[in-house]
């Protein structure tokens, strides 16, 4: 979240930076026409604060986890996403925006299985995304199955934490 406020606050500041846009023509009109200027003709150019490219930065929200073979949200998984879902309509409102569900398994199975199961995954978090109010065209999906691991132990605890989606907000 703190991210998420740092990237707003750039936002802000080029939206600052737009409002006082200073017309350099104007000014140098203004100079001749006071007299200053005694019959030297000056080019000046014009330069825009549109010039600046800001980057596009990239905010990972709250991680939803799956139980073992499941792509179904749980009461506190339907909480995460809620949460998501406000900070990504805060972004929208200052910015052009991209959300990534990116959804992963444990290694366990095989890796066809894996990769259509984290894209259940993925796919259950755009669709209640959707049914929060996030436009469909600005989500989009990938399957990863085991190939991002959190952890790397066999054991419980540790597939536990691979079983996972991650959402990805990419402001600009």
């Amino acid at each position: 979240m703190k991210n998420l406020l740092n990237v707003v606050l750039v936002f802000a500041l080029a939206a600052t930076l737009t409002a006082c846009k200073k017309n350099v023509k104007d000014d140098a009109n203004a100079d001749l026409t006071a007299g200053t200027n005694s019959g030297v003709e000056m080019t000046l150019e014009e330069t825009t604060v549109e010039d600046v490219t800001i980057p596009t930065q990239e905010v990972a929200l709250g991680a939803v986890y799956f139980a073992l073979d499941k792509a179904t949200l749980t009461s506190d998984a339907r909480k995460i996403v809620e949460a998501n879902a406000q900070a990504i309509k805060s972004a929208a409102t200052v910015a052009n925006y991209k959300v990534t569900v990116e959804g992963n398994c444990d290694d366990r199975g095989t890796t066809s299985y894996n990769i259509a199961l984290g894209q259940k995954r993925a796919e259950e978090l755009k669709a209640n995304y959707v049914r929060l109010g996030i436009p469909a065209a600005n989500i989009e999906t990938v399957s990863y199955g085991e190939e991002k691991p959190v952890c790397t132990e066999a054991t419980q605890t540790c597939w536990a934490k691979n079983r996972r989606a991650e959402t990805l907000l990419s402001v600009k």
